[in-house]
């Protein structure tokens, strides 16, 4: 996505060789250079790990997540959130990941989720789909069935039996965060306009709400096991009193 809108940004004015040249140069900056500066992230997190000060770790890996965030946008010339996840990446490999996982989740989930959520919400409009209800529909159609039947005949033809794979393919159904990121990604660049967000909203909300009922039919076998098996234990309890 991040290519894309690089490329249609340029386009927009009249793309030319020169242009083309200049994105991908940009771009080549931004990886080569977070590649080379990946070497020197584990000191850096040492570093603040070692400041004796509260959340020290926290606070450095939040600053490296942003540094590199603002050099994806400025300096490469692409997304935001492909300098952010880079920098994930990185991080997950040096010695700290644990304790960073410990104070990365609280944070995720207690603020920078919901913030993020809420935003998305604001931003969509539900007024504007009595327009677009059968696009809707469609939208949400499609994405279930593209899903469900594309990962589930990849599972099958990798061997998985037939319930297998239809429950890797149920399973995949769900969009997610990344749905909304990109939906929003390209609302902002222009790539889509308020009514293909708005639907793309309740196509992730919807793919998201009948992931685990669907899951359930998937699974039915599984709780039967489950529950013959507890029975059998508790009818023989009775059985083992008596003998002894």
């Amino acid at each position: 996505l991040s290519f894309v809108v690089a490329f249609a940004e340029a386009a927009s004015g009249g793309v030319n060789l020169t242009q083309v040249v200049l994105i991908v140069l940009r771009m080549t900056l931004f990886f080569g250079g977070a590649l080379v500066a990946a070497k020197y992230l584990e000191r850096v997190v040492a570093w603040g790990h070692g400041l004796g000060v509260s959340q020290g770790l926290l606070a450095t890996v939040v600053l490296i997540a942003f540094l590199y965030a603002w050099a994806a946008e400025y300096i490469g010339g692409v997304a935001a959130i492909t300098g952010s996840y880079l920098a994930g990446v990185l991080l997950t490999r040096t010695r700290f990941k644990a304790e960073m996982d410990d104070g990365i989740h609280p944070l995720t989930y207690s603020l920078l989720a919901p913030i993020f959520f809420i935003s998305i919400g604001l931003r969509a409009n539900g007024r504007e789909l009595g327009d677009q209800i059968w696009f809707t529909i469609t939208l949400v159609g499609v994405a279930i069935l593209a899903k469900a039947l594309g990962c589930g005949l990849l599972a099958k033809v990798c061997g998985f039996s037939r319930i297998e794979s239809i429950r890797v393919g149920v399973g995949m159904i769900s969009r997610g965060e990344v749905g909304l990121i990109v939906a929003g990604y390209g609302l902002s660049h222009g790539l889509i306009d308020q009514d293909v967000f708005s639907a793309s909203v309740i196509m992730v909300l919807v793919t998201t709400m009948v992931t685990p009922p669907l899951l359930r039919l998937a699974f039915p076998r599984a709780k039967d096991r489950h529950v013959g098996s507890v029975g059998e234990t508790i009818a023989k309890v009775p059985e083992e009193v008596s003998g002894n």
